[in-house]
């Protein structure tokens, strides 16, 4: 007994400035617990950095849930937060309620900010945050109206970009990315493609693409000369200008016509990765001179054909659909 005494007291005597980091490692519904622990700890967890809420983790019923939030923004003593997290997939929050969470977030000075929500309103001072360098929007719901970016965008210090939408990701997404004058890093996940206009990234800082369309087919005209790394998906048509800079590609290319396959591949003839994750292909293939590592789908055995002998390269051999 008097061992786990001393061993409580130590972590006890430890700084504030550790105890905070501690609590900013869990759930914040956790962190608000540890109150209870003693008076050393009964006020820790308003100076956190990190703010985590998901309604998963159990709450009686969704006034308690929102009262909880509204009260730990009301206590928050930190000066400025490093990531804020909303994660509600299973409750209905109202809109209000996440517009004032997000401007509460702003207030705080927040850099990383994660966003999952069924109904969604996103406050004007959003689009001008001078702190972000990290935003993801996730709001793939088909039972509710696209958020639009209604307001002139200015985030200077943007690095990523992680954006899902149901559809029509033009009146958002692509509103977004020209306010984003440092963006490295960009996802897009978009459920419904419906005859809707190209998707045209014209973006010199980017470095990482990540593109998915579940269903549905458009083009997608690429202007990324620092690109280095590229995922897609099946239903992408690419118009591509030069990409030097292009290392690691991963693809599936599903129905895609054939045709497409072969211009698509001589096209970035220079990476050093590739990865296949799905699609049928028999007919002859460019040689890629620099690659190294290489992952494909059983049925491809045509690829064994592209790497030159002197290349030694790793093999990931599927063997059955990705």
């Amino acid at each position: 007994m008097s061992y786990t005494i001393r061993n409580v007291d130590r972590l006890s005597s430890l700084p504030v400035e550790v105890h905070s980091h501690i609590l900013s490692l869990m759930p914040t519904k956790y962190a608000v617990r540890t109150s209870i622990l003693s008076r050393t700890w009964r006020y820790t967890w308003m100076l956190v950095t990190n703010l985590d809420f998901d309604d998963s983790h159990p709450f009686h019923n969704l006034d308690c849930f929102t009262q909880f939030v509204d009260r730990v923004l009301e206590l928050q003593k930190s000066p400025q937060i490093k990531s804020f997290r909303m994660c509600f997939s299973e409750m209905w929050v109202k809109k209000s309620k996440v517009l004032k969470w997000i401007d509460a977030a702003v207030r705080l000075h927040v850099s990383e900010l994660d966003v999952k929500a069924m109904l969604l309103e996103l406050p004007l001072c959003l689009f001008t945050c001078r702190t972000l360098t990290k935003l993801r929007i996730d709001h793939d719901t088909q039972y509710e109206e696209v958020w639009e970016c209604q307001s002139p965008v200015n985030l200077p210090f943007m690095k990523t970009l992680d954006i899902v939408v149901f559809k029509n990701p033009v009146v958002n997404a692509f509103k977004l990315i020209p306010g984003c004058p440092m963006l490295e890093s960009l996802s897009l996940y978009v459920t419904y493609c419906n005859n809707e206009d190209d998707y045209i990234f014209n973006i010199a800082t980017l470095k990482r693409l990540k593109l998915k369309i579940l269903k549905g087919e458009v083009v997608v005209v690429l202007h990324v000369p620092n690109l280095e790394y590229l995922w897609f998906n099946r239903g992408s048509i690419f118009v591509m200008e030069d990409m030097p800079s292009l290392v690691e590609v991963s693809v599936g290319f599903g129905h895609t016509k054939v045709d497409w396959w072969v211009e698509f591949l001589k096209r970035i003839t220079g990476i050093k990765s590739l990865s296949i994750r799905y699609g049928s292909y028999t007919s002859p293939l460019p040689i890629f001179p620099k690659l190294s590592h290489l992952e494909l789908p059983s049925f491809c055995l045509t690829f064994l054909k592209v790497l030159p002998s002197w290349n030694i390269y790793v093999l990931e051999w599927y063997l059955s659909f990705l």
